[in-house]
């Protein structure tokens, strides 16, 4: 039968209706997420959940952020909480006004049939409603009970028409408190926010919200890839990207289709087939062609500014155009508050750039040296040689490198930096700039590739003898010190440094300065510490004349170390503090300079009893833990972590982590190293109660003998390190069987006392108390104790008492128990309240106080012991923060964290989270 021309019209206007509603449904609710893909943010929810409360929430970040991803899985956890939301999915055509409210009236339509029915109807019929009566219309609807709602707009970047964005405002500044409004954009929101902001009504959430964190691309990467990356796989991938959605699922997408994924990892980039077609086909290809080729001329670029832009391109109108980009929010970032500095995202600069070397590379070449002319002028030396470079102009860079060769080794101390220029340069360029050399052979030896610092050296020695130049001579012989120093040959260094600073007088403030450093290095290997304070004397006078404060920062280093040599760690810590306070200034704690510090002062709060301290300390200085010359540094940085390693339960971790920097040691032929390492090996099995095992590697490294019937003995050769020397005694203490302990006890005494190693004195008088209380000295014992602990609270010791034999522990509690009460007794006996503060870091209950603590409190819980941090994490505790919501809110690492937790369960007796908190309300610390 055939169809009637009627019938097809119906029909054909059936379909039509049916496509129309297809379209409105399909944008009124949140699109469809594929649940192979989609990932829990658990963070990001409940960031999004804070504005709920909120009149408005504003989400800008360009596209492939994952803003509709994240609504739509926010959104679909409010409806158990009685919250209806209205969705708006917004389309270009939406610029008529007429037709964006009757898409926002269907909206709130499909939420609640109560809402936009009078406007639907309105709009349907074709009459000429005005948009201000649309809006009071809606206004009036959501005004009536609708309970909690949240109407949000995705897209809002396609709405230009300036009448709706005044709409939208008006309503949004007219709505009841039960209604709130979520826009997500590409660009920056075209309204008036500041009322909101300053009424606290408003969330904004950018695109470093939406970035995905590193275990969150783990999760996304083997949901997308379809098998998970290796971890330094991920990390690259995840740096490349900056968590860009996008990034990650197209890379993820083509990781599916590579035979050698490690390949393509090492080549990823923004010229890959897949992030070529998205960025082409979604930004590049559909702007105009003056500001597409301003993006791709300026794609070069790491860094720009609209001066630096109209230089190197030969416009005037950068300044616009830039403007222009960043609204419309093309993958473009400030780089300071006056948002005067920008660069793009990477992975879209690599792709710019990649279009921009199909067009003439002369031309991006050009545009190069211009940079670098730009940068030189300017001062930023750095730029000006990496956009040398780029131009291939080597001459240029050669000459740039010599001139600014000595700033950045002597005063900034960014070797690898020099060493990677010179890798890239000709090398008949370096040879015939002796300033080149220098700064080369400089970095060598604070690298510590001490092979290649000799050879380099040598040569500058031969060229000092050939050309008679006084002023290479006098750099050459100040790096000659330096290499001393830090090839482990302290004796060496104290010798060339004092010739160098007759042989020189008036030489250049900076070197005089480097050179004193190295005499106070060598002062403090050798005990001379007057002399070491005197050199720092120096050289603090000409680096603060030359204004070097990576010299300073040295200066610093030193002086900790001189008091850790001496056993006075009060006097370390406030060396720590004023060190720290020298290369925050300009350098930054966490920098190659800051990290000596921050290594030596991990040390220095370990020993002190604050962990978390230690633990804070550390995790800034050990990513240049193996980059430092002098062997203090470094092994403070290994033993630190061990140490709080251990403390944490993770004994293995800790001894690989000892193992890595014995390796170290032998490797850069440190044997002070290697030797300070192993022992604490033997002793991380002393703690663990594996004597016998202790001493087994105690023999295998030579630390101890072998006596009559296996009984540890001396080792052959002498043992100069304090903390060796220690270990030794305590291995042979531990298994003595005799009286032969007690001689050598007394040997390394007298030796402590002739070089006024104070803290050793103190450590080595508690092994002898042990050694007493061992062979039923009791009385002598607790005399010996007493007096080790009057020495140790004047030197600030505490961990190396509660590291130490728990019968040490013991007899402190039996010192305090027969004082009964009373205070210390003029010199001899420590004070009270630092055998309070040693039985506290041990976890053992101290005396309560009566002015802290009230009638049946535990004893030993004590306001005054928790620290102003401690107090806090104990409030935020209370609001229901989880570890990771605790290091986001003090800006610190979750270890520490944990660390702060240890203590103030240690501080109040408890064992966990609701104890804590529990014994703090009773004592009032809430």
């Amino acid at each position: 039968m055939q169809e009637t021309g009627m019938a097809r019209s119906a029909r054909s206007v059936g379909a039509a209706k049916a496509s129309a509603a297809v379209l409105v449904e399909s944008r009124l609710v949140p699109p469809q997420l594929s649940a192979t893909t989609l990932l829990a943010r658990p963070g990001l929810s409940t960031l999004l959940h804070t504005g709920v409360g909120k009149r408005l929430v504003c989400i800008t970040a360009p596209a492939g952020y994952g803003k509709t991803t994240a609504l739509t899985q926010f959104v679909s956890q409010l409806e158990p909480h009685g919250v209806t939301v209205a969705w708006l999915s917004l389309e270009a055509q939406d610029n008529d006004p007429l037709l964006f409210f009757r898409y926002l009236a269907a909206a709130l339509n499909h939420a609640d049939p109560r809402l936009g029915r009078s406007v639907l109807a309105q709009t349907a019929g074709g009459s000429l409603a005005s948009p201000d009566a649309i809006v009071a219309s809606l206004l009036s609807d959501l005004g009536t009970d609708c309970g909690r709602l949240l109407l949000v707009l995705d897209d809002f970047h396609l709405i230009q028409h300036e009448g709706v964005h005044r709409h939208i405002e008006w309503l949004a500044g007219h709505l009841p408190p039960n209604v709130g409004v979520v826009i997500a954009s590409r660009t920056r929101l075209p309204l008036s926010l500041s009322q909101w902001r300053v009424r606290n009504q408003l969330l904004e959430l950018d695109a470093a919200h939406f970035g995905l964190a590193l275990d969150e691309a783990a999760d996304f990467v083997g949901r997308v890839s379809g098998a998970p990356l290796a971890r330094e796989q991920l990390r690259a991938l995840h740096d490349r990207t900056e968590g860009w959605i996008a990034g990650l699922q197209l890379a993820s997408l083509a990781l599916r289709e590579s035979g050698d994924r490690g390949a393509f990892l090492r080549d990823f980039s923004g010229s890959d087939r897949d992030i070529t077609d998205y960025l082409g086909e979604h930004v590049l290809d559909s702007l105009r062609p003056d500001l597409r080729d301003f993006l791709l001329d300026t794609a070069g670029l790491e860094r720009f500014c609209a001066e630096l832009c109209d230089e190197v391109l030969g416009r005037s109108d950068s300044r616009a155009l830039l403007a222009e980009v960043q609204s419309r929010n093309l993958f473009l970032s400030g780089l300071d508050r006056t948002r005067t500095w920008f660069r793009y995202h990477h992975l879209f600069a690599d792709y710019l750039r990649s279009r921009s070397r199909e067009r003439q590379p002369e031309q991006s070449r050009a545009i190069s040296l211009r940079a670098s002319a730009w940068f030189q002028r300017q001062g930023h030396l750095h730029e000006a040689i990496r956009y040398a470079f780029d131009g291939q102009d080597f001459e240029r860079a050669a000459d740039l490198v010599a001139e600014f060769s000595a700033e950045l080794v002597q005063h900034r101390g960014e070797h690898a930096t020099l060493l990677g220029w010179l890798a890239r340069l000709p090398q008949h360029l370096v040879h015939a700039r002796p300033k080149i050399r220098v700064g080369h052979a400089w970095s060598l030896v604070l690298t510590r590739r001490y092979a290649e610092a000799e050879q380099e050296l040598r040569a500058l020695e031969q060229a000092c003898s050939e050309s008679g130049d006084a002023e290479l001579r006098c750099m050459v012989e100040m790096i000659r010190c330096v290499y001393w120093a830090h090839a482990g040959e302290p004796l060496q260094a104290k010798a060339t440094s004092e010739t160098w600073l007759k042989s020189w007088p008036r030489a250049d403030a900076f070197c005089t300065g480097v050179v004193a450093n190295v005499l106070a290095s060598g002062c403090c290997a050798t005990d001379a510490f007057e002399q070491g304070e005197q050199a720092l004397a120096v050289a603090r006078r000409s680096f603060g004349e030359s204004h070097a404060d990576y010299g300073l920062a040295w200066a610093a280093a030193l002086a900790v170390m001189l008091a850790i040599r001496r056993g006075d760690y009060h006097e370390a810590m406030v060396q720590v503090k004023a060190g720290i306070a020298v290369v925050e200034r300009n350098l930054g704690l966490a920098s190659y300079a800051g990290s000596m510090l921050a290594l030596l002062a991990a040390e220095v709060c370990y020993e002190q009893g604050d962990l978390a301290g230690a633990q804070t300390f550390v995790d800034v200085g050990l990513p240049y833990v193996d980059d430092h010359g002098l062997v203090e540094m470094t092994t403070a940085g290994y033993l630190t972590r061990a140490r709080l390693l251990r403390l944490r339960g993770e004994v293995a971790q800790a001894d690989s982590c000892l193992l890595e920097g014995e390796s170290l040691g032998h490797r850069l032929k440190l044997q002070r190293l290697a030797l300070i390492l192993s022992a604490e090996r033997c002793a991380l099995r002393l703690h663990a109660g594996s004597t016998e095992e202790a001493q087994k590697l105690g023999r295998s490294y030579g630390l101890i003998g072998y006596g009559a019937g296996n009984t540890p003995q001396a080792p052959a050769a002498p043992i100069e390190d304090d903390s060796v020397c220690l270990l030794h005694l305590r291995l042979r203490l531990a298994g003595a069987q005799g009286g032969n302990v007690a001689g050598a006890l007394n040997d390394a005494l007298r030796r402590a006392l002739r070089d006024n190693h104070r803290a050793q004195v103190a450590r080595l008088l508690v092994l002898k108390a042990v050694h007493q209380h061992r062979a039923q000295e009791g009385a002598q014992a607790l005399r010996t104790l007493d007096e080790a602990l009057d020495l140790s609270a004047r030197c600030g010791l505490v961990r190396s008492l509660v590291d130490g034999d728990p019968v040490v522990l013991d007899m402190i509690e039996t010192i305090r128990a027969n004082r009964g009460g009373r205070p210390a007794q003029g010199s001899g006996q420590a004070p009270e309240a630092y055998l309070e503060q040693l039985l506290v870091a041990a976890g053992r209950s101290g005396e309560a106080s009566p002015r802290t603590v009230r009638a049946g409190t535990r004893p030993g819980v004590a306001s005054e012991l928790l620290t102003e941090r401690e107090l806090k994490i104990l409030r935020l505790l209370k609001a229901g923060l989880g570890n990771r919501e605790l290091a986001q809110s003090l800006f610190v690492s979750e270890a520490t964290v944990k660390w702060h937790l240890h203590n103030i369960f240690a501080k109040l007796g408890v064992k966990n989270r609701t104890s804590a908190l529990a014994r703090a309300q009773e004592n009032s610390l809430l």
